[in-house]
């Protein structure tokens, strides 16, 4: 009688271990992907930066109209209230200190601040596109648009599912692998938004691994564009 009642529970905790075992197998996810998957980022911050042509515009006062560009000391020099720090500012933040200080000076301060020229806000798309080249980027702007303006892809090539983004981080460049497939199929898909010198290649083969393919090709994609890169 004992050992068949040890019998049962054993019985019993075996099939309690498969079923544990079958629901771990079930919802745990895969030991591996092929590449990483994309991890949407906020859009960067468009401040202005030394090198940057904004343009000053009055509502009431157009004789004080001007077209500026950030100095290496991050300033500018403006009619009536001279010098101004304009680096690290959004155009919008500018222009709202701009106001406060044409108050003291004008009856109707309304002022407009645009960014005419954002010096070095591009991305460089290379591999299987139609135009490769640097892309201008004076504000918020996802891969896929980037692409576009390069002319698109060059769909007898490209391989779409593997597209990699190299940006630099802290002195370093990391990797981020993307999947257009469902974009160009027209199924909703998450933008992925760029930053300024991030690299957008479009290779022709499935990439695998993210990391060993930065290792092995990144570096001939860098002396052409000039972007330098931190081992």
């Amino acid at each position: 009688m004992q050992s068949v009642t040890c019998r049962k529970l054993f019985h019993g905790i075996c099939i309690f271990l498969l079923v544990s075992l079958l629901t771990a197998c079930q919802t745990s996810p895969p030991a591996s992907q092929p590449y990483p998957e994309a991890k949407l980022e906020a859009p960067a911050r468009v401040s202005l930066k030394s090198g940057d042509v904004i343009e000053i515009k009055f509502a009431y006062a157009n004789q004080f109209n001007e077209i500026q560009t950030v100095r290496p000391d991050g300033k500018i020099e403006l009619q009536l209230i001279g010098e101004v720090i304009a680096e690290g500012k959004t155009p919008s933040e500018l222009r709202d200190e701009l106001v406060k200080l044409y108050s003291a000076q004008l009856k109707h301060p309304e002022l407009a601040v645009f960014a005419r020229t954002l010096y070095e806000r591009r991305v460089y798309i290379g591999g299987e596109v139609n135009k490769p080249g640097p892309v201008d980027i004076p504000g918020e702007m996802t891969a896929l648009e980037a692409i576009m303006l390069a002319g698109g892809f060059n769909l007898e090539r490209a391989e779409v599912r593997s597209v990699i983004v190299a940006r630099n981080k802290d002195g370093r460049w990391v990797g981020q692998a993307l999947d257009f497939k469902d974009a160009l199929a027209g199924r909703e898909a998450q933008p992925f938004y760029l930053q300024p010198r991030d690299i957008v290649y479009v290779p022709r083969t499935a990439i695998t691994d993210v990391d060993q393919w930065m290792q092995q090709h990144l570096w001939r994609l860098l002396p052409p564009i000039g972007v330098g890169v931190t081992p």
